[in-house]
């Protein structure tokens, strides 16, 4: 699949991203993605078929394409001029709250697809939205991201993989692990590698 950066898209293909995205989940309500048509889908989103194919390959690359955009839109906020380590854990802290919140508002989906295999089309979403999330925020400061060089996308892959096999576990365990519990274990995370980028920069 060809990667996209999503952040320079055209508003108007975000929006026609994200209609047709908001469209599948609410059809994958009372029907497997298997089962949906691109047809279906197009109705939904009042979106006409030869818009759909002119982006996207079909309904599988599709899924993949929007669980990015749709991912990267909630982890998009104002990026700040100079890192701080509040600021970084501020941000990351606020993209982590976004996540889970996506995640638990479409768990039934959600966990439909991550039993079947679509799941590594989710996995693969979260995972780069997280790792270039903290990419990001660690080039904002030259000094740091000189100091740690290829380090910067080992940790950012290490961090990003770590939450999403947490959220995975998570999404089968609920009842077992609330919010706060989920949210505090990784602010403890995000601390420690606050710390790790101290020492790095002394």
């Amino acid at each position: 699949m060809q990667n996209l950066d999503f952040k320079k898209l055209d508003v108007r293909v975000k929006r026609t991203y994200t209609q047709l995205f908001d469209a599948a989940f609410k059809l994958m309500l009372t029907k497997n993605f298997e089962e949906l048509s691109v047809l279906e889908i197009c109705d939904e989103a009042s979106v006409h078929r030869a818009t759909f194919y002119k982006h996207f390959i079909d309904k599988y690359d599709f899924l993949n394409k929007c669980l990015k955009i749709k991912l990267s839109n909630l982890t998009f906020d104002t990026v700040e001029e100079n890192y701080t380590a509040e600021s970084f854990k501020s941000s990351c802290m606020n993209m982590f709250s976004q996540v889970i919140t996506f995640v638990k508002s479409n768990k039934a989906i959600l966990v439909s697809l991550s039993s079947s295999c679509y799941s590594t089309s989710i996995n693969s979403a979260l995972l780069d939205s997280i790792a270039d999330f903290i990419i990001e925020r660690i080039s904002l400061k030259k000094q740091l991201k000189e100091s740690l060089g290829n380090k910067m996308y080992m940790l950012a892959n290490y961090y990003a993989g770590a939450i999403v096999g947490l959220i995975k576990w998570w999404l089968n365990n609920e009842d077992e692990c609330t919010v706060f519990e989920l949210f505090s274990f990784i602010e403890v995370k995000v601390n420690d590698l606050c710390n790790y980028f101290d020492s790095v920069v002394l």
